[in-house]
């Protein structure tokens, strides 16, 4: 039995930081046909699987994922921090016709960051899924790359097997809005950034309706808006957290890091305010280094900063 199984993406992330970079309001870029020096660089794994499953498992839940990784040297380094982390690789899927997705990160000197990515030809599948053996507490979803029927069928096992489900869908499963919203009152738990949110119900942030129509989705819905903190809406309530780090590294993992600290919360059976609390200071922490999982704490670090017991 696993207190949480994740569900999505398993990359190789490669972080570059240079003062070459030009930064304005809308780009990153380089002088064309310019050779430029590296400040700061790092080779490793990333992905909403492996980026929430490190928070589980360094708050000290028994963890694993189900993630489709290639046959091929960029899946060593997947493996390598799924080993260091304490993460069961028991349901990794290696395909080995497909090579493993693996991103670019361009890291501004303020934190902001372009991310250009690989994907493989290959995404998870129903027979990808142990079904006989998925023993879990919780199921914490990301991007599934569109594959709606998999949402569909995943939430259909969490709901006859009395396993709670979260949700953090990626643009393609947003771009399927008329499917997906029906799916997102079975969640027990639905991560959006405030862009996300816009997609999702079709209107902008601004208008007086949007978290009205974001509370009515699912039991708890949680909104990012980057350096303009997060809220947490229920039917019955809705609770702010401003940021805690001004002053971010890379903002990279900033999401995952949020919503597994929040679901983590829930399974300790803090208050909405204390799973928010553990949030915020886990995202904080992740956009203080470079990388999605460097910053990511540990139970004793949780603790001390939200002072929680």
């Amino acid at each position: 039995m696993f207190d949480f199984i994740s569900i999505g993406a398993a990359t190789t992330d490669i972080f570059l930081k240079s003062p070459s970079l030009l930064e304005n309001k809308r780009f990153l870029s380089l002088k064309k046909s310019s050779k430029n020096e590296v400040t700061e660089s790092l080779i490793c794994s990333g992905g909403g699987a492996t980026n929430s499953a490190t928070t589980f498992s360094r708050l000290g839940f028994k963890t694993t994922l189900i993630s489709l990784i290639g046959d091929d040297p960029l899946s060593e380094y997947i493996k390598r921090d799924l080993i260091k982390e304490k993460i069961s690789q028991e349901f990794l899927v290696v395909s080995k016709n497909d090579q493993t997705d693996f991103s670019l990160v361009l890291v501004s000197s303020n934190g902001t960051r372009s991310i250009l990515t690989s994907r493989g030809s290959s995404r998870l599948g129903s027979k990808d899924i142990p079904w006989d053996r998925l023993k879990t507490k919780w199921l914490y979803l990301t991007s599934l790359e569109g594959n709606l029927p998999l949402l569909e069928e995943l939430i259909g096992f969490s709901k006859e097997n009395n396993i709670k489900i979260s949700l953090n869908p990626g643009l393609r499963e947003l771009k399927q809005r008329r499917q997906l919203l029906p799916l997102l009152k079975h969640l027990d738990f639905l991560l959006l950034n405030r862009q996300e949110a816009e997609i999702l119900v079709n209107i902008n942030y601004k208008n007086s309706s949007f978290y009205d129509k974001l509370r009515s989705l699912s039991p708890i819905v949680a909104v990012t808006n980057g350096r303009f903190g997060a809220k947490i809406l229920t039917p019955k309530e809705t609770l702010f957290s401003p940021i805690i780090n001004i002053h971010p590294n890379d903002e990279t993992g900033a999401g995952d890091a949020f919503g597994s600290a929040f679901v983590a919360g829930l399974m300790k059976n803090l208050s909405l305010d204390q799973c928010l609390s553990w949030a915020i200071h886990n995202s904080g922490s992740v956009v203080s280094a470079l990388g999605a999982k460097t910053g990511i704490l540990n139970l004793k670090q949780i603790l001390d900063v939200t002072k929680i017991k």
